[in-house]
């Protein structure tokens, strides 16, 4: 049986106990092979600093007790316990239809994380401003071809969507990360929920993402890139943010701007704080820089 704690924050204030409803709900889905993400990623300080204003549900599939004092240091609003089957999307699928309500849902993996202090305002605005959005996140091209086609095609009909079968969409949503509207969960628990299986196959899981966001386009709902770009604001590991900027980095040093490569470093070092991996890349991007100043040092 899950472990559900009260959907309202709790807090003690000179002696008295204060409950404030939010209308917005976190939830991070991790695995007991993958938790270790959520303090590199997910729970970095840029989150941490605005863990007061939202709820907080983990799904977690497994059983690892380290994990699980980790994860209660954070004190979740809800915390979910399954086994370890199905993937991230069983995860989402078991947390949404166990939440109460709220105003708004984000999705995110444990390898998901921000690098902006107002994310949550960022986020909010763009909501805002944009009524129409059903969901903002990444989006990539919905593809379905070569030999993944057979397998998308015989998994889809196996699960029931044959009206799927052949029908055609411009993206879908990477790994359903993202923030989203009431109503369009809503659409998702009438529609029984998120096409997943009970098993840890990774080309189904593949097939069950493009399937999800393609049920929502289907009934109208509106997804949107989260500006400036792919995994730019919503970020997955280091695929994007770190990889541009080091690659800032190496253009200013090639052009003479040494000054303007270190504050490119110091941005790095501010986003990723005590990273050994992103200090060796940033060695690598000045010993080009080097070697390429000086051929004739290089042996």
């Amino acid at each position: 049986m899950p472990l559900m704690r009260s959907s309202f924050n709790e807090k003690r204030h000179k002696g008295a106990l204060l409950t404030e409803k939010r209308h917005i709900v976190v939830c991070v889905a991790t695995s007991e092979r993958t938790w270790r993400h959520l303090d590199r990623y997910c729970f970095n300080p840029v989150f941490r600093a605005q863990r007061h204003r939202v709820d907080l549900a983990v799904g977690f599939n497994g059983t690892d007790p380290e994990a699980l004092r980790f994860i209660e240091r954070l004190e979740p609003e809800h915390l979910f316990l399954r086994p370890n089957t199905g993937h991230d999307l069983a995860n989402f699928d078991n947390m949404l239809k166990r939440l109460p309500a709220y105003e708004q849902y984000l999705l995110m993996h444990d390898d998901h994380w921000f690098h902006d202090v107002a994310w949550l305002d960022t986020l909010g605005d763009l909501m805002a401003r944009q009524p129409a959005v059903g969901v903002l996140g990444n989006l990539v091209p919905y593809d379905v071809a070569g030999g993944f086609l057979e397998y998308y095609t015989g998994l889809t009909r196996a699960l029931g969507y044959d009206d799927m079968v052949g029908a055609t969409y411009p993206y879908f949503l990477q790994g359903l990360a993202g923030l989203y509207r009431r109503h369009v969960v809503d659409q998702i628990l009438a529609m029984d929920g998120i096409p997943h299986l009970h098993r840890s196959v990774q080309v189904a899981a593949q097939v069950c993402e493009r399937l999800h966001s393609g049920l929502l386009l289907r009934c109208g709902v509106v997804l949107e890139q989260i500006p400036p770009g792919f995994e730019l604001y919503l970020v997955h590991r280091d695929h994007s943010i770190i990889k541009m900027k080091l690659e800032q980095a190496t253009g200013l040093l090639a052009s003479g701007n040494g000054e303007g490569a270190e504050r490119v470093f110091r941005l790095l070092r501010e986003l990723r704080p005590g990273d050994d991996i992103l200090e060796a890349r940033i060695a690598q991007v000045r010993d080009r820089s080097h070697v390429q100043a000086f051929p004739d040092t290089a042996s």
